[in-house]
């Protein structure tokens, strides 16, 4: 197995009043690896609830024995009876996960939260969007044509706004040195390229510099969402500096078995918990310093709520 992760996450509100993902990296206590973002939608007082929520549960059902996708199933049930509650119409969140064990990962979403692949010699895509613009262009429509639609913004799967969830599962793959595992909100991906993306993980130093320039190169390119990414790096990936242009002959890993498809009224969730902490694993949620920055970028609360459509969910 490749040596234990470099651990690193970074969560911003950005310019919203206020912030509804939640991330995590994790060691859970059977030793497995967990790496989660959800991005919740509905405003202040439903959409952190729901991303709470979220990963609360997919926390607790993993340590108690449940499978990656049944985990994620158990969140759409919690998180959809919560929604049942005043003030909490419409609301739900985006989920997704990285799960190490054995050497070995798995990696689920519903949303368009996504999972990367990062090396020396590129970034890749390992999950797909649960989006309007992305089922548009699979149908044969052009991205600009399917950007230029109200529906942009729209979600055509999430958890917690319907009594049913699918749940995409990618894997098992191994785990190879010298790599690393990106998980972000569209917060970030939908201001930076995959070229950026990779560009400035290989020109950071480590993974928590990695991070916060992502971040905030997301935010100084004119992000109006939340921004959060979460990274489990193996090994030390090669950073003599960038290329001009990024390699494309990266390819996806491949699979023998690719796969198919407590109350949190607290606060966002940000944990960061290296193997080697020596901090109490089933207790550790470990708070991570606001960003620098003028006030407007602290996290803070305003009541707004959303409502869902039938079959497609906006998503803020």
């Amino acid at each position: 197995m490749a040596d234990e992760p470099r651990l690193s996450v970074e969560s911003i509100a950005g310019q919203r009043p206020y912030q509804e993902d939640a991330v995590l990296a994790r060691n859970l206590p059977d030793g497995r690896l967990l790496v989660a973002v959800a991005d919740g939608m509905g405003g202040h007082a439903a959409g952190e609830v729901a991303s709470a929520l979220a990963l609360e549960t997919l926390v607790s059902a993993l340590e108690g024995g449940e499978e990656l996708d049944t985990a994620f199933r158990l969140a759409n049930a919690r998180v959809f009876e919560k929604a049942k509650e005043p003030g909490k119409k419409g609301m739900g969140t985006t989920l997704v996960a990285a799960l190490v064990e054995d050497g070995e990962y798995l990696v689920a979403n519903v949303g368009d939260s996504r999972g990367y692949l990062v090396t020396a010699d590129g970034i890749r895509q390992i999950t797909d969007d649960h989006s309007f613009v992305a089922e548009a262009v699979k149908r044969g429509q052009s991205l600009e044509e399917a950007m230029a639609t109200p529906w942009r913004d729209a979600l055509t799967r999430s958890i917690g706004t319907e009594g049913q969830v699918d749940v995409d599962v990618f894997g098992p793959f191994p785990v190879r040195g010298h790599s690393a595992l990106l998980i972000c909100s569209d917060g970030l991906y939908k201001t930076l390229s995959e070229e950026d993306l990779w560009q400035i993980f290989v020109q950071s130093d480590t993974p928590e510099s990695a991070a916060r320039t992502l971040v905030s190169e997301a935010l100084d390119r004119g992000s109006d969402d939340n921004i959060s990414v979460a990274i489990a790096e193996y090994g030390e990936i090669a950073r003599s500096g960038a290329q001009s242009t990024m390699q494309m002959d990266f390819v996806r890993p491949v699979a023998d078995d690719p796969g198919a498809a407590g109350d949190p009224e607290a606060t966002l969730v940000l944990e960061a918990l290296t193997p080697d902490s020596g901090a109490d694993q089933e207790s550790a949620a470990a708070s991570v310093a606001p960003s620098p920055g003028p006030p407007w970028l602290a996290i803070v609360a305003a009541v707004v709520t959303v409502g869902a459509l039938p079959a497609v969910f906006l998503a803020f």
